[in-house]
């Protein structure tokens, strides 16, 4: 409910809403300055991309949720085990800064995932090379047995 509607309560008649100030809409939530490297990270994305503290907080936490996600696993009721996820929504209007926080705290996950793929990338093609020496290596061992073979029948034969 917003400030300042009115709601009706079938017995009592209409009951208004307190009139919320926005430091006081925001009170309870928790302060993450204690934290360390997360809540310096949430103190200086909030001042530097001037994003309210609610949708700060739980990009943070969305981004340290993807980063601790293969820590853990759970186990599903009807049996099994996955990764422990945490899905979140944000719902803004524009010009909130959402998109700002997602790439604030998102970029080093990027960055370290393209690197992983650069380095994947190499150790594959070293792999795919070395796979094409062996082969190369087993073509010639099998000519040469072959023609052992071929030689060694020729001369059994012969004899």
């Amino acid at each position: 409910m917003y400030s300042g509607q009115q709601t009706t309560n079938s017995r009592w008649g209409p009951v208004s809403s307190p009139q919320l100030n926005l430091f006081d809409r925001y009170q309870g939530l928790p302060d993450l300055s204690c934290l360390g490297l997360l809540g310096q990270a949430v103190g200086n994305a909030g001042e530097s991309i001037q994003a309210p503290y609610p949708h700060t907080l739980l990009v943070a936490v969305t981004a340290a949720s993807t980063v601790t996600q293969a820590l853990c696993d759970v186990e599903k009721p009807v049996g099994g085990k996955t990764s422990l996820s945490l899905f979140t929504l944000m719902i803004a209007n524009s010009g909130e800064r959402k998109s700002s926080l997602i790439k604030y705290f998102f970029r080093p996950i990027r960055e370290a995932e393209t690197l992983a793929e650069e380095e994947y990338n190499a150790l594959l093609n070293k792999w795919k090379q070395e796979i094409h020496i062996w082969d190369l290596r087993c073509k010639v061992l099998e000519k040469a047995l072959t023609s052992a073979i071929s030689q060694d029948l020729n001369s059994s034969m012969e004899g």
